[in-house]
């Protein structure tokens, strides 16, 4: 690799757009002082990403840039464009940049009067941080050997040790290495930054997460008793359904069996009332008969007003008993059946109003008989608590209901006394006409059997159907409790499953373990549900947490690793080439001197120990974080610097300060021999290194600089006229009346063939 253009535009004196090609070997830039020749090599080192305006011989970043004369404008930006050729076939310099996969490579760097800046490689615009990076493994440093300025030759011997250390560190090509280490120990600090962040965020979610998980753990809890709760209950009231439901089935199947029956006994009645009609109307009755039967039917119609009349007194008596009596502690269940009953009685009473009305004798009887059994069971109900309502009576005014009742009851004797009178009577006419009768007397006989079991049909089918009714209702209610229960609305699941019949043992243990997976609910509360969201975000975050934390501490391992190795392969890099270039110093201190005596010496950095530092000191180093710990523990190297001695022949002198100037010139430049010797760089960049030479030393100087030029390809800025013979191309620089700069060139090959003409 090599450099292969200069391009220069609005830098400092150079207003116009300039450009510099250059070959492999020395290239020579001369001109009268003031000319701006220097300004090259500031070109060179400002676009290589020099910062110090001290080094480009500026105050203030507008110094860069062309500032005006009488005849020019200033401009407002500078730029210069570096060109290196890649190519191995035209580099036959030691340093070719092979592992950089780029022909050509062009580093360009612009800079605005309003402090706006841009670096591009290859006309992309990019760090600094990569420019310096790619010229580490180009292996030029701009800081250092590289690009030596006006009147900074005698830096390398007037420089601190530790100062030296750095130049020699570049000069043995660890440089790369070292900004690697750098890159290094940076992405370590970060990395133990990045733990220490992540270990914050870790310790404060830590208590939220550990909340979580018990509210999580208590959800998971309430789910699972939920649903054991609701698979008993579903097992409790599909078994309290079903045998509802088989109740009711049985019961309806005996209320149509019954029902079935009475429609056929029916039937056989109303067969039996046709034959007594058919019979009835081929008998005329006597005069006698058909005035007891009247008489006989107004006193049964009486007796049956009489008989409802006493049957709603006995009802209003009940009602007022009831009433009575509710405040005391009568069972629910009793108080219901009770109000049930009166109901059924109300209903009674209405029909047996309108079978009055219709009189309908048989359905009148029928009525009564149902209606006299009510009664019956509500005394028998009411009779534990008559004393009780004696005892709130007592003292008041008589019972006029009593009265009534014992009235229509001596009344209801005294016709049934004259009923039978009449049935006598009508027995007595009946024997008379027994013959002609007999028939229709067997016939009323059967017919009254019949009825009777009609009757008896009748109430069983009311009982049936009262109790189908409460099931009914039962079942009803069993369902709304299910679904309020449960939560569901279709209870096809629990109808449609075959459930097993419970006994009531089980089904009270069922009820027991209801009732404590409920409290347990109770006790547990209520949970939001979004808990288990946040739970498995906030888990997962504390699982990345944890796994960074510990990918973090697996790199900083591992990056304490890489910089032990880097350390190592630096130390073993940096002595091999210390070595060579201590040899090669005393090699050209030779040549420079015509003898004398040159070396070069590693300080070794001295140890700190802890018993001499003051309490103040320890106590610091006590606080240091782990990243600090780790800086020291790994230590950059174990030199703190370089020292350099020179003795010139004939000369005992104990300091290099005590050399002249152009002694310090001439070990100056066999040091910097020595370097470009053992490490060249792709090229060099002197700036009138050899000003303080005299004649003799120049020759020698230009000597060495062109056995050099076969390792490093050299741009020298001189007024030497020994260095420019050496010279490949050479170019003037002079400036005109405007205050600009301009270039002319000379290639020496072609102006030879001129001179020998």
């Amino acid at each position: 690799m090599y450099l292969e253009k200069l391009e220069i535009n609005g830098f400092k004196s150079f207003a116009s757009k300039v450009s510099l090609e250059f070959k492999p070997g020395i290239t020579c830039i001369v001109g009268p002082n003031g000319s701006g020749k220097s300004n090259c090599a500031d070109a060179v080192r400002w676009v290589l990403g020099e910062q110090s305006l001290k080094l480009l011989r500026g105050k203030k970043s507008e110094d860069i840039i062309f500032s005006g004369s009488d005849k020019k404008a200033r401009l407002g930006m500078a730029e210069i464009s570096l060109y290196f050729n890649n190519s191995p076939v035209k580099s036959p310099t030691a340093a070719t940049g092979h592992d950089i996969e780029m022909s050509e490579i062009c580093i360009t760097r612009k800079l605005y009067r309003n402090g706006e800046s841009e670096y591009l490689i290859n006309r992309k615009k990019t760090r600094l941080a990569d420019i310096q990076m790619l010229m580490a493994k180009i292996g030029i440093a701009r800081a250092s050997y590289s690009i030596i300025g006006q009147g900074m030759i005698d830096n390398f011997l007037l420089a601190s040790p530790q100062d030296r250390k750095e130049f020699f560190e570049e000069a043995s090509g660890v440089k790369p290495l070292q900004i690697k280490r750098g890159q290094t120990l940076n992405k370590l600090e970060h990395t133990e930054e990045n733990l220490e962040t992540a270990a914050i965020q870790l310790k404060e979610i830590t208590p939220r997460l550990n909340s979580l998980t018990r509210q999580v753990k208590r959800l998971e809890k309430r789910i699972e008793i939920e649903l054991r709760l609701k698979d008993l209950q579903f097992k409790y009231f599909g078994s309290l359904w079903h045998e509802i439901n088989k109740d009711w089935k049985e019961n309806h199947t005996e209320l149509k069996k019954i029902s079935l029956e009475k429609e056929n006994l029916q039937i056989t009645i109303n067969q039996l009332q046709n034959k007594m009609a058919v019979l009835t109307k081929d008998n005329i009755k006597t005069d006698a008969m058909s005035k007891l039967q009247a008489d006989y039917q107004k006193q049964i119609e009486i007796k049956m007003k009489l008989t409802q009349e006493l049957s709603e007194l006995k009802i209003k008596t009940i009602r007022e008993t009831q009433k009575n009596i509710s405040h005391k502690n009568i069972p629910y269940e009793i108080g219901q059946e009770i109000l049930e009953k009166l109901e059924i009685l109300e209903k009674l009473k209405n029909k047996i109003n309108n079978a009055l009305n219709n009189k309908n004798l048989d359905e009148i009887n029928k009525l009564f008989i149902e209606q006299n059994e009510i009664l019956s069971n509500l005394d028998i109900m009411l009779e534990p608590y008559k004393n009780e309502e004696k005892a709130m009576t007592q003292g008041r005014c008589p019972d006029s209901q009593s009265d009534a009742r014992k009235k229509i009851e001596q009344e209801i004797q005294k016709l049934n006394k004259k009923i039978t009178e009449i049935q006598r009577s009508i027995q007595t006419e009946s024997q008379k006409e027994k013959q002609e009768r007999s028939q229709i007397w067997e016939i009323q006989q059967k017919y009254q059997t019949e009825q009777n079991k009609l009757n008896s049909l009748t109430n069983n089918v009311n009982d049936l159907r009262i109790k189908s009714a409460r099931l009914e209702t039962r079942r009803d209610d069993l369902e709304q409790e299910i679904k309020q229960d449960l939560n569901i609305d279709d209870l096809s699941k629990i109808k449609d499953k075959n459930s097993q019949q419970e006994n009531e043992q089980e089904k009270r243990e069922m009820i027991t373990e209801i009732s404590k997976f409920k409290h347990q609910l109770e006790l547990i509360g209520g949970i939001d549900p979004e808990i288990q969201n946040e739970y498995a975000q906030i888990k997962e975050r504390h699982e990345f947490l944890s796994g960074q934390i510990e990918d973090l501490r697996k790199s900083m391992v591992s990056l304490e690793k890489l910089i032990i190795e880097l350390d190592e392969t630096v130390r073993c890099q940096f002595n091999a080439n210390f070595k060579i270039i201590n040899d090669e110093f005393q090699k050209y201190f030779k040549i420079l001197f015509a003898g004398g005596k040159a070396k070069l010496i590693l300080i070794k950095k001295e140890k700190v120990q802890m018993q001499d530092l003051d309490p103040d000191s320890q106590s610091h180093i006590e606080e240091k974080t782990k990243f600090d710990k780790i800086r020291d523990r790994l230590s950059q190297n174990m030199y703190f610097g370089v020292e350099i001695e020179a003795t010139p022949p004939g000369k005992k002198l104990k300091s290099i300060n005590m050399l002249s100037g152009g002694e310090r010139a001439m070990t100056s430049i066999a040091l910097l021999c020595a370097i470009l010797s053992s490490n060249p760089s792709p090229f060099i960049v002197l700036d009138e290194v050899d000003a303080a030479l005299d004649e003799a030393n120049s020759i020698r100087y230009a000597d060495i600089i062109e056995q050099l030029s076969s390792k490093s390809q050299f741009i020298i800025i001189t007024h030497n006229r020994a260095t420019m013979e050496k010279a490949d191309i050479l170019y003037g620089v002079t400036m005109g009346d405007d205050g600009a700069s301009t270039i002319l060139s000379l290639k020496l090959e072609g102006a030879e063939k001129y001179t020998n003409r």
